[in-house]
């Protein structure tokens, strides 16, 4: 296990005595509240209401402080920052102190896991789980600095397909995420009729490495269609953090459903069903 440099930190957390202030430790035990508040989220998430913008950022669950139906409105890290809030008690303050930004982009957030700054960096795919956090760095000419998504499930192997990086092994990742771009037709952003939403959704991304699979991320793609674009680390590095918590997860605020390890895929009735 890598050994996290401890900052100052102090994480807000919501818990039964109340709100209590607590600082990073070991990885946390599943299952992460932050991937949980995220599916049901999706899950119940009407097209109507899901948006991919941040003017400003906002994510609401029904039945939850007053609100009365699912919204996202969120690009990929703010999607990461709401669910903090929601899930840890974390507030702008909490999020200035600890990552010098109330809303972090997806550079801070990766820089934040390769510092070990309130992460645990996972650097072998067979020791990323449900709940991590996958961070993507773009080079500095484009527009977004990169992007941030959730592992729904451990990454699988699978057999090598288009585009072959030789002397690569690759592995499909379930994610949770908010992007204007689907992670191809599978996406559960995707409607039967072809057409699709930006926002908050399910989608399948594929990330490569050397033969052994221990070793660090050497590339990813966007989708598993065989027509999207290898994009190599040393262009974009990736990055896979654990957030490191002090409390007790049994005690952080739930959604109504708690998913399980083995119905991650079912379909759950939207919000206008319910």
């Amino acid at each position: 296990m890598a050994s996290a440099r401890r900052r100052s930190l102090q994480i807000a957390c919501l818990v039964l005595s109340g709100l209590a202030w607590i600082a990073p430790r070991g990885a946390a035990a599943q299952p992460a509240p932050h991937l949980e508040w995220a599916e049901d989220l999706v899950f119940n998430l009407a097209p109507d209401n899901n948006e991919y913008n941040s003017s400003p950022s906002l994510i609401t669950w029904a039945g939850v402080s007053g609100a009365r139906r699912y919204t996202n409105r969120t690009q990929c890290a703010t999607f990461l920052t709401e669910l903090l809030k929601r899930s840890y008690g974390f507030t702008t303050s909490s999020l200035y102190d600890w990552l010098g930004s109330t809303s972090p982009s997806a550079a801070v957030y990766h820089d934040a896991i390769v510092a070990e700054d309130g992460f645990e960096r996972i650097t072998s795919l067979t020791h990323a789980r449900a709940g991590d956090i996958l961070t993507i760095l773009y080079p500095a000419s484009e527009s977004s600095t990169g992007h941030v998504a959730i592992l729904r499930q451990a990454p699988r192997r699978r057999s090598a397909a288009m585009p072959l990086v030789p002397g690569t092994v690759q592995f499909e990742v379930s994610v949770v995420d908010s992007t204007s771009s689907l992670h191809g037709t599978s996406d559960s952003r995707m409607s039967s009729g072809g057409r699709w939403a930006t926002g908050a959704g399910f989608g399948v991304m594929r990330l490569y490495t050397s033969v052994t699979g221990g070793s660090p991320i050497v590339g990813y793609t966007w989708s598993t269609a065989t027509t999207t674009v290898y994009y190599p680390a040393a262009l974009r590095p990736v990055a896979i953090g654990r957030l490191v918590m002090e409390d007790d997860p049994d005690e952080r605020p739930r959604p109504r459903w708690r998913p399980g390890a083995d119905d991650r895929d079912d379909a759950r009735p939207r919000d206008e069903d319910r």
